[in-house]
């Protein structure tokens, strides 16, 4: 009796499935969905076969780039008037504040939230409010003195 190779075997994907994963990369799509869709397989093979075939990541990735490219294309026409339209005022607006950021401009729409703590206070605060069986324990020396000399009375 002849014994076959071991495992699974190795999956292909055709030309036709490549583009059709190209195209819906292209559109937004996850790879998840891509995988399930058209390539018939799971993700961490995809990951996989991305890993050993340089190209098809590269087709992915090119096809992303092409449909942001389109569509920031589209946004600024649109934003600018070039469509053959009269500027749309909200493209504008939405250009400048997700595209601003990128440029230093100072209408993106960012915002820097900055924390300051105290962790000394903090924690002065939080012994302040511990409880040891029943009774708040002392903050401070003194404290801790006078107790330690009412107890000895």
């Amino acid at each position: 009796m002849e014994k076959g190779k071991r495992g699974r075997k190795r999956i292909k994907f055709t030309d036709e499935q490549v583009q059709e994963a190209c195209r819906l990369a292209g559109l937004g799509f996850s790879e998840e969905a891509i995988c399930k869709t058209v390539l018939g397989c799971s993700v961490s093979t995809l990951q996989r076969y991305k890993k050993k075939n340089e190209n098809f990541e590269q087709y992915i990735r090119d096809a992303k780039i092409k449909s942001i490219a389109t569509v920031s294309s589209a946004l600024f026409d649109s934003a600018t008037g070039r469509n053959g339209k009269e500027p749309s005022v909200s493209a504008q607006i939405f250009f400048l504040k997700n595209k601003g950021k990128q440029a230093g401009n100072p209408f993106s729409d960012v915002q820097q939230v900055e924390h300051n703590l105290d962790l000394k206070s903090i924690l002065t605060n939080a012994k302040d409010r511990l409880i040891i069986d029943g009774q708040a324990t002392p903050t401070n020396e003194q404290e801790f003195k006078q107790i330690a000399t009412d107890t000895n009375e």
